[in-house]
């Protein structure tokens, strides 16, 4: 029965600026608004605390002319559903029923939870437990989803506020706003002085109905505490995903391509994959000074071969690719099925079959060493990069490794002596020092663009002892390194 029902519902104000002061707590202080760019004018999605006067639906040049001196932070949207999806899942915790409705709204089945929690005390006291304190959470409990919701927004603090008695006694006072119903509806009830939900309630129902329609009829229900409106808790969503990290400064599109290629021969190498297809694949770029880059793959048939996936996935990044560096990548793989029907070859698949090969010599080579990987591949990522260590890497073969794509020609510390023109004058090498005898060649890089700039001085040197080497002085952090070839 209705009359039975017990609805939390969860208003998380401002959530998308509560994300982005968690990773830039810097940002406390300073006015900044979330701007969309998806439409034909930039509006604002969310504002930082110091930006009071600013509301969210503005256009962008409305903010600015409130605020001038307002930083513009681009909407990280996918990072945002992410947050928002561990909430649901610490929801989940307390109710197997948990619907979210809109990002930073969140509906609560609670009815029948009270004994298992202990009592209704307790089990509101774990509702509000479940959502970090950070993000200020106000619930509300009501017999239905919009008195509920009601009950949450209208609290002045965050904390918990539970509907007793008549619904409709509750709701009278508020304003027609709070009603999840077109803007010219709402603008044509209060052109007719409707302007509380008491108000609305008071109207003959089929009048309303003539009036407005079926709007017109779900105002006065909602107005009048009726609501029967089920949840739709979320259903289980199966994914399998792999996270690699990429050596920083490094951005070409070969290297995505190699990245792809290892992700995806990991993801379907897990044992939850085998035998088994997937319909979606999303791709996932945390880069460096800007917001992640997100793209789904939907094949067109679900495919059980990583070949075949990342074949796909590689072909769009031709096209689509990140414009910036990329920190790390993560690959996901959703819409998963069992085993399907394919067409098998008349012919062997002499690739697949060396690899196999490969992959066995390799884990027998890591039972005789105790687990350590032994073999990999050398990948050429970015042969023009001025940085030697990252123009070839090393991706172990057995795709179940851990371990991600390392450069082969590593920098290491080395403690330099400079003359005065700041040149290498000895070099400390097997603990003696070793005298430079003389200064081969020079030159230099700087990659001052990026969020991280690469700046550098080298030098082919001969040691007194005959050794010849390659040194450079980072302009970053001033320390000197030897740079393998």
């Amino acid at each position: 029965m209705a009359g039975d029902r017990s609805i939390g519902c969860v208003v998380l104000a401002h959530f998308r600026a509560c994300l982005e002061l968690a990773r830039r707590p810097e940002l406390a202080d300073q006015p900044g608004l979330i701007v969309v760019r998806s439409g034909s004018r930039p509006l604002v999605a969310d504002r930082l605390p110091a930006a009071a006067a600013i509301k969210p639906g503005m256009t962008l040049e409305q903010a600015l002319a409130l605020e001038p001196r307002a930083m513009v932070l681009e909407a990280d949207e996918p990072h945002y559903e992410r947050g928002f999806e561990r909430l649901l899942d610490r929801l989940g915790e307390v109710s197997d029923r948990v619907e979210g409705s809109e990002l930073g709204i969140a509906y609560v089945g609670l009815d029948g939870l009270a004994q298992m929690h202990g009592g209704e005390g307790p089990l509101h006291e774990a509702l509000l437990a479940a959502i970090p304190a950070a993000f200020g959470p106000r619930v509300g409990v009501g017999p239905n989803p919009f008195s509920a919701f009601v009950a949450a927004r209208t609290r002045r603090s965050p904390g918990l506020s539970k509907i007793e008695g008549d619904p409709a006694r509750f709701l009278a006072p508020h304003t027609i706003g709070l009603l999840p119903l077109p803007s010219d509806l709402l603008e044509e009830l209060g052109m007719l002085g409707l302007q509380r939900l008491g108000d609305v309630a008071a109207q003959e129902p089929d009048a309303l109905l003539d009036r407005f329609g079926r709007e017109g009829r779900r105002a006065w229900e909602l107005a009048s505490g009726i609501d029967e409106c089920l949840l739709r808790p979320r259903a289980p969503d199966e994914r399998v995903s792999e996270t690699i990290s990429l050596p920083s400064g490094a951005n070409s599109l070969e290297l995505l391509r190699v990245a792809v290629d290892t992700l995806v021969a990991r993801v379907f190498a897990q044992s939850r994959m085998q035998g088994r297809y997937a319909g979606t694949a999303t791709l996932t770029c945390q880069l460096e000074d800007a917001p992640d880059w997100t793209k789904a793959f939907h094949f067109r048939r679900p495919v059980g071969d990583w070949r075949r996936a990342a074949a796909i996935i590689k072909a769009r990044l031709e096209t689509e690719h990140p414009r910036a560096a990329v920190e790390a990548m993560t690959i996901t793989l959703t819409d998963l099925s069992g085993a399907t029907g394919a067409q098998l070859s008349l012919f062997p698949d002499q690739r697949a079959d060396r690899e196999r090969r490969l992959l066995e010599t390799e884990r027998g080579l890591q039972a005789r060493f105790g687990g350590k990987q032994a073999l990999h591949r050398l990948v050429e990522a970015a042969a023009w990069h001025p940085a030697p260590e990252l123009r070839t890497l090393q991706v172990p073969i057995d795709p179940a490794a851990r371990s991600g794509m390392r450069p082969v020609t590593a920098p290491a510390s080395v403690e330099v002596r400079e003359d005065p023109g700041e040149r290498p004058s000895a070099v400390r090498i097997g603990g003696e020092w070793r005298a430079v005898s003389r200064i081969e060649n020079r030159w230099c890089f700087e990659l001052w663009w990026r969020p991280a700039p690469i700046q550098r001085s080298y030098y082919r040197v001969s040691a007194e002892d005959g050794r010849r080497l390659t040194l450079y002085r980072d302009g970053e952090d001033q320390q000197w390194y030897r740079q393998s070839a």
